[in-house]
């Protein structure tokens, strides 16, 4: 089991392009029931779950809430186009917001007088440090990095917001289904399973 630390998952759905987990057409309805799951490890389906119709090549994005000392398991399926099954990549992704000291010299100008009276103006430069803030996408775990695995089990030790990103692949045939006029399609599952974290140390 990979555990990922400062992680946390959750339910804002953004895909990207045309479809999304939440447009549950037709057949792909309730795909993530048909996924594997994992009850004899004693993991919970999450209400996080979501099935939905995508396009072949589409990503889509899904912005999850996992907690504290909570174990989680992410996995992915379709029932409908089972050749996809193993190429599905996916990864987790946080922002993360950063704080860095931005420095800037500025030019103070000063006016003194010499022994003769004359007036004089020498430029001293002056340092200015100012503390600035930017968010950057951290990805915490990609799955085309551990063997294309189409599951994943981590424990959180934070509550935070993650995104689940997930490339769904084409198929060699890319057979057209009745389902949807005009596009190549595949129903997909993702799964998102729970169970309380592991405690480590002495408890009495």
């Amino acid at each position: 089991m990979i555990k990922l630390k400062y992680l946390a998952v959750a339910t804002l759905l953004m895909a990207i392009p045309l479809v999304d987990f939440s447009q549950n057409q037709g057949e792909c309805y309730n795909t993530v029931s048909f996924c594997p799951t994992h009850k004899k490890d004693g993991f919970t389906k999450n209400m996080q779950s979501l099935s939905g119709a995508f396009e072949q090549g589409d990503t889509s994005i899904v912005q999850i809430i996992v907690y504290k000392n909570m174990e989680y398991r992410i996995s992915l399926c379709s029932p409908s186009n089972p050749e996809l099954q193993g190429l599905f990549q996916f990864k987790l992704a946080e922002d993360v917001t950063k704080g860095s000291w931005k420095q800037d010299t500025t030019y103070v100008k000063e006016t003194s007088y010499d022994d003769d009276g004359e007036e004089q103006t020498t430029t001293t430069p002056k340092i200015v440090k100012k503390r600035i803030y930017e968010t950057i996408e951290e990805i915490r775990y990609d799955n085309a990095e551990h063997e294309m695995s189409q599951d994943f089990i981590f424990q959180s030790q934070k509550t935070r917001k993650l995104k689940v990103k997930v490339y769904v692949p084409k198929s060699e045939e890319e057979e057209m289904s009745s389902g949807l006029s005009g596009s190549s399609y595949t129903c997909v599952g993702l799964l998102i399973e729970h169970q309380p974290g592991v405690s480590t140390g002495f408890n009495r």
